[in-house]
């Protein structure tokens, strides 16, 4: 991965060790009780645990287990043999006796502590079957055996339990709790590990790899045993500590474990001194390339190119042009004057405005202005970049794209300078000339706005003041009217009386 101002080039980078973690594996001899405490056989007085509450780390399932034996000619006979949770192992071992017959036989021997099913003379054994409903072959850990070959336990028969209480675990040594009567703690790199006598093993292994130890807490079934890995890789170890009189990591076989040490990242740079990393990602400050880290993956030589990421840049720049082209565009709409085929001329809304006029024309010397003694030596202004106006608009357009490309690839940091430089920057220049503008409480624009609101409200209020003035004198001059012409009638009438009288038609 690269950070700003990451050194660019090509690197070859020779990894001859990857960083792998640490493990602390727990002990596996003297741990866990075996199954019974005496040799049990078909003929022996020991009637060995029931089986429901043996601590082999697996529930019993009830059922039915196949049993088969094969002749010297190939054939098979199978016998099938009931299991109840009820039984005892000396119980279970004379109904494997008998499903075997009676020159083979089961027996257990409590110093392996495993289960041997010895075959009959010329015979090979076969255990199990798809129709078996009981999985007391898995419990005994028994597998069909190589061709004359008798049948033995795949490994020792007492086991922890992932989903049994640590009270009900078949530990040598009794577990003890310390800090009441049934909780207790321990610590792994001074992270502190709680557990009671109802958690389970598997509860205290989650706990360990929610908590801020840095380590991985699994379950090796195979071998009984706890393993903690470290959850980076490097070689370093794995501090353990009881807390008082808690013991978990004694009767767990923690404190007697071993380390199985990790790796460190072997690796060098074009050619140069060998060095080490406590994991596969290289930081700057290792290998002196500014801004990089380098992940390694693989054992080997690999080259990697380190390059400026242009794209980006050259996107903020063009939107930046695309910005300023845009207020332009629409001061010269709001301020154009056209005429019509018929030589009518319209003006614009702000066709005579000249704070409008003059923030078009500011902005393009803004944009054009070649600096001398600016913040980068080689670039002074957007002609440099390949940016220039026309003559005859204030939209900037892109003469020579070419020249943008070359400054981002080759001189990223005059660019950074040109557009970023506090105070003289591009950037900066642009901000302090449009902020005075456009400030809501003094800005020109704002002001502007609200001188020709309270001019376009002043208007309003004499329009309505004018029109009430010649409603008031249309309804003066009707009046008048009406007046005329009821004289009018009443003179008409009179002198139609006057006539009747002098006689006059």
């Amino acid at each position: 991965s690269t950070a700003d101002g990451a050194v660019t080039g090509s690197y070859s980078i020779n990894v001859t060790t990857l960083a792998t973690p640490s493990s602390w594996l727990g002990a596996t001899s003297g741990i866990i009780s075996p199954l019974h405490t005496a040799d049990i056989s078909a003929s022996a007085a020991q009637a060995g645990p029931v089986l429901s509450a043996a601590g082999w780390g697996t529930t019993l399932t009830a059922g039915t287990v196949t049993i088969g034996v094969q002749n010297s000619s190939g054939t098979v006979t199978n016998a099938t043999v009931t299991v109840a949770t009820t039984d005892t192992l000396k119980e279970v071992l004379v109904k494997l006796d008998t499903a075997i017959g009676s020159t083979g036989g089961a027996t257990y021997s409590s110093a392996n502590d495993q289960v041997t099913i010895t075959r009959p003379n010329g015979t090979n054994l076969i255990l199990g079957s798809a129709s078996d409903t009981s999985n007391l072959l898995s419990c005994l850990k028994l597998f069909t055996p190589a061709s004359g070959a008798n049948a033995v336990s795949d490994s020792k028969l007492g086991s922890l339990k992932l989903s049994g209480s640590l009270s009900s675990q078949p530990l040598v040594t009794p577990l003890t709790y310390g800090t009441t009567a049934t909780t207790g703690a321990f610590s792994i790199n001074g992270v502190s590990i709680s557990y009671s006598s109802s958690s389970t093993l598997a509860s205290v292994l989650n706990s360990i790899n929610d908590s801020a130890a840095g380590v991985q807490a699994s379950f090796d079934s195979g071998l009984n045993r706890i393993v903690l890995k470290n959850k980076e890789a490097g070689n370093r170890g794995v501090v353990l500590a009881q807390s008082g009189s808690s013991n978990f990591l004694t009767a767990f076989g923690l404190t007697g474990g071993t380390l199985s040490s990790g790796t460190d990242l072997v690796y060098s740079i074009n050619g140069g001194a060998t060095a080490k990393a406590r994991s596969n990602s290289i930081r700057d400050s290792d290998s002196g390339l500014t801004g990089l880290t380098i992940t390694a993956s693989k054992v080997g030589t690999t080259t990697i190119n380190s390059a400026n990421d242009t794209g980006a840049a050259r996107s903020a720049v063009d939107a930046l042009v695309s910005s300023v082209n845009r207020v332009q565009s629409l001061i010269s709409s709001l301020t154009v004057s056209n005429r019509d085929a018929a030589g009518k001329i319209t003006a614009g809304v702000l066709a005579y405005d000249q704070t409008i006029f003059q923030l078009g024309s500011s902005l393009r010397s803004l944009l054009s202005l070649q600096l001398s003694g600016g913040p980068s030596t080689t670039i002074r202004g957007l002609a440099d970049l390949g940016y220039s106006t026309t003559g005859y608009t204030n939209e900037l357009s892109a003469t020579n794209s070419a020249s943008l490309n070359t400054a981002l690839s080759s001189q990223l940091s005059e660019v950074q300078k040109f557009f970023s430089t506090t105070t003289t920057g591009l950037s900066e220049r642009i901000t302090s000339f449009v902020k005075p503008m456009v400030d809501e409480n003094s800005g020109t624009l704002p002001q502007r706005q609200k001188g020709l609101t309270e001019q376009s409200s002043k208007l309003d209020d004499q329009l309505v003041a004018m029109e009430r003035r010649v409603q008031s004198n249309r309804e003066r001059l009707l009046a008048g009217f009406r007046a005329m012409e009821a004289a009018q009638a009443k003179s008409n009438s009179q002198m139609q009386f006057l006539n009747q009288k002098l006689g006059i038609a």
